[in-house]
């Protein structure tokens, strides 16, 4: 047993114990003289008399002193504790080995030291230590729980490759955290074992921590920061003649290296070497390395770009897809009266571009067959071929797009369609306005379609002046009526509608009241008329433009509709998906090329993803190891210890000893009346002669 104060400042009152010592040591007796009459009848007798100096009665001395002392206690509010063996009182810990599996970790000489250090953390712990192994790069893989089998741990760690993805270290601790949640309370150390790359300190702001547990940073350095990456590539495919041609440039980044030097950067299409070239990087820099046309095939081309390998090779090498030669198949119906250069501007803004290339077809008439394998009926100031409105009706519900270019014509006509979301009202002449015409007003430029002039280019539109336009009266709203649900996506400077979308089934249809001619106004003129309408018609058949590359830990989309999906990972895994009515999705872990195929991983692949390690993980840039806690916070552990020891707090309020010692207290105080009160003070001792 041990004893314990709670409040031990108190005990500085034992000093009062002096004031009883002084107390007697003090005391004298005082003679009073008293006058008597006559002293000749009294025998003389010698007294001696002496001052007390010393300390004669004991026992009211121990007693106030003791008084002194228990009151003393009492307010230092004393408890008793059990005393332990020190195998309980040190608690066994729980290490936690976090190492950095990303991409900045695979350099020659970093890999094999931070294994090392991983392995001596674990060879430091006591048998009694529990141990456990997280792998992380932009997520946490927990490979091994706590556990005390030490050698499971190093089993872990032999067993962990670097993987191409990005660091964060935010993912890291948060699983740890979740790791020491079932430590039963004992103190918790991590060993972060890391280049301590600076892009990974992204997301620490606001991340928490039990108190108890106590974070290192097991920093591993390269020999040199020397790095070179290729980063992106511009690839354009180019139509010559009736030969397809691939045009590629791409953009290499040095950091650190200290003196410029030179590499050999290679190009491979369809494993096949496409040509070579010898570029000259700068200490600190980007180059961009421009190759020679390469002749392609109609279908599709994996590409990979490879550079002279260094210490961090992951880098050096670049992979993109070029897409098969599609072209969206449009349907141009226009009146049999109009003017030759009345769709001339139309034709050619068509006609121009490759992403995507748009195949223009005239028709005069409408019907299953034509629809077949259309992606877009453009309805120039016509109404709909008479017979084929019940055909285009269930196209367009079946995923196509319709785009009415309203004009003089339909206005003449005014009345609605069951195909239109608006009903036509007349003309608006806007000849003798100010200004010379009208422009465009309000635009939603967040939608698809304006997207080109979303980042300053909204002024480009308004430069364009219509001198007459169709009116357009939107039709409300009921339910399931034929053009409910209609959207004006833009409108005219008097609030006029100038384009409307609605939705029908799987497809779209579009209302456009901006003429599209050169006699109507100078939209053809303005540099905006080319990107809008080629947005207009590729938003109309759905097109999205597929990325030629992605980033590792990106999740890719396998095609909707495809059923029982299987995708060979780079790494030559096979992956079966779930298949159901909704889109698929896999993250993509690995660098390299996926193949996703139908049912059975054979033949020619239906889909073809390239993915590069992300552009960041190449800047080798390393942060102060202070910086890893900055912006965490510290909060209680979550989990209770069953074998954490009572506070002291909680042994004195237990046990309560000052109220016992209160009560001795007022024992004391009665015992010290009754002795003084008996008069055992000093007296004068006499003999008589």
């Amino acid at each position: 047993m041990g004893l314990g104060f709670l409040v031990p400042a108190f005990l500085a009152g034992l000093a009062a114990l002096l004031v009883p010592l002084v107390i007697h040591l003090r005391h004298r007796e005082w003679e009073r003289p008293h006058r008597f009459p006559s002293l000749m009848f009294l025998r003389k007798i010698p007294i001696r008399t002496a001052r007390r100096r010393r300390v004669t009665d004991w026992l009211l001395l121990l007693l106030r002193a003791a008084i002194f002392a228990v009151l003393v206690a009492a307010f230092a509010r004393p408890f008793f504790t059990r005393r332990v063996t020190p195998a309980i009182a040190t608690p066994a810990r729980a290490a936690v080995i976090l190492l950095d599996r990303s991409m900045s970790m695979s350099q020659q000489e970093v890999w094999p030291a931070a294994l090392d250090s991983a392995r001596r953390i674990v060879g430091s712990l006591r048998p009694q230590d529990k141990v456990a192994v997280i792998l992380f790069d932009d997520a946490a893989e927990v490979v091994q729980p706590l556990s005390l089998d030490h050698a499971t741990a190093l089993a872990a760690l032999n067993g962990a490759t670097p993987s191409a993805r990005a660091t964060r270290y935010a993912a890291a601790l948060r699983t740890a955290r979740q790791v020491l949640a079932t430590a039963n309370g004992a103190p918790g150390e991590l060993f972060v074992v890391t280049d301590l790359q600076r892009s990974g300190l992204a997301g620490l702001a606001g991340l928490e921590l039990p108190a108890n547990a106590e974070v290192h940073a097991v920093v591993v350095k390269p020999v040199s920061r020397a790095n070179t990456a290729v980063t992106s590539a511009d690839v354009q495919r180019v139509i010559s003649g009736d030969k397809s041609q691939l045009l590629v440039a791409a953009r290499v980044l040095s950091r650190e290296l200290g003196a410029a030097r030179r590499a050999r950067l290679s190009l491979t299409v369809n494993g096949r070497a496409a040509g070579s070239r010898e570029i000259n990087l700068p200490p600190d820099g980007l180059v961009t390395a421009t190759f020679d046309p390469v002749p392609l095939a109609a279908g599709r081309a994996r590409a990979e770009l490879s550079l002279t390998p260094d210490a961090l090779a992951a880098d050096d090498r670049f992979r993109f897809v070029v897409p098969a030669e599609q072209a969206l198949r449009v349907l141009l119906i226009a009146p049999a009266d109009r003017r030759g250069d009345e769709t001339l501007f139309l034709e050619r803004a068509l006609s121009i571009g490759r992403e995507p290339r748009i195949a223009l077809e005239r028709r005069s008439t409408l019907d299953s067959r034509a629809l077949r394998g259309a992606a877009v009926v453009l309805l120039f100031d016509t109404p709909v071929p008479s017979g084929g409105a019940e055909a285009l009706e269930r196209w367009v519900r079946e995923g196509g797009g319709l785009v009415v270019a309203a004009g003089a014509r339909l206005a003449a006509h005014p009345g609605s369609s069951l195909l239109l979301p608006a009903t036509l009202r007349g003309t608006i002449d806007r000849l003798s306005g100010l200004g010379g015409g009208g422009s465009f007003g309000e635009v939603s430029l967040d939608h698809p379609i304006f997207a080109p002039f979303k980042e300053g280019g909204g002024a480009a539109l308004g430069a364009a002046r219509f001198l007459r336009y169709p009116r357009l009266e939107p039709i409300a709203a009921t339910g399931a009526e034929p053009g409910a649900g209609s959207e004006i996506l833009a409108r005219f400077d008097d609030g006029a509608p100038a384009l409307l979308e609605q939705a029908r089934g799987r497809g779209r249809v579009l209302l456009l009241a901006v003429p599209l001619d050169g006699l109507s106004g100078d939209f053809p003129l303005q540099p905006a008329y080319l990107p809008f309408l080629r947005r207009l018609v590729s938003y109309a058949a759905g097109h999205q433009t597929a990325p030629l590359w992605r980033t590792t830990g990106e999740t890719g989309i396998v095609p909707a509709g495809l059923l029982d999906p299987v995708i060979a990972t780079p790494g030559g895994a096979l992956l079966r998906l779930a298949s159901d009515s909704g889109p698929c999705t896999v993250v993509l872990a690995d660098a390299g090329f996926y193949d996703v195929y139908a049912s059975r991983a054979g033949g020619d692949p239906l889909e073809v993803v390239a993915v590069n390690p992300p552009p960041a993980e190449s800047d080798l840039t390393p942060a102060d190891p202070r910086e890893l806690l900055l912006g965490v916070k510290r909060s209680d552990s979550t989990a209770a210890s069953t074998l954490a020891p009572p506070s002291a707090a909680e042994h004195e309020g237990r046990q309560r000893l000052w109220r016992l010692l209160l009560l001795l207290a007022a024992v004391l105080l009665v015992l010290e009346t009754i002795v003084a009160n008996r008069g055992w003070r000093g007296t004068a001792l006499w003999k008589p002669s």
